[in-house]
């Protein structure tokens, strides 16, 4: 079964909303975690900080299923993400 944006989506709290939404301000594109063009954006970022434990903050740290989805989803919309990876 595919995975879903209303399933990653569901992965980001609030206050991870809020966060990057403070953090991302100077970045060139604002990083809102609830708009899934946003997440395409930043996916080989998000993955990289989810995947080490550096994210999310303050809150439990995401399940290897949940990155596994989250890493699933992205190469579902992205054929390149294997090479966007970030180690």
């Amino acid at each position: 079964m595919p995975i879903t944006w209303e399933t990653i989506e569901g992965y980001f709290t609030d206050m991870d909303v809020d966060h990057m939404k403070q953090v991302s301000a100077g970045w060139p594109k604002l990083l809102d975690l609830h708009d899934e063009q946003s997440v395409l954006y930043y996916a080989a970022q998000v993955h990289a900080s989810v995947d080490s434990g550096r994210m999310p903050i303050g809150e439990p740290r995401w399940s290897p299923e949940q990155v596994a989805n989250f890493y699933k989803w992205w190469q579902s919309q992205d054929p390149n993400a294997d090479a966007k990876r970030i180690s």
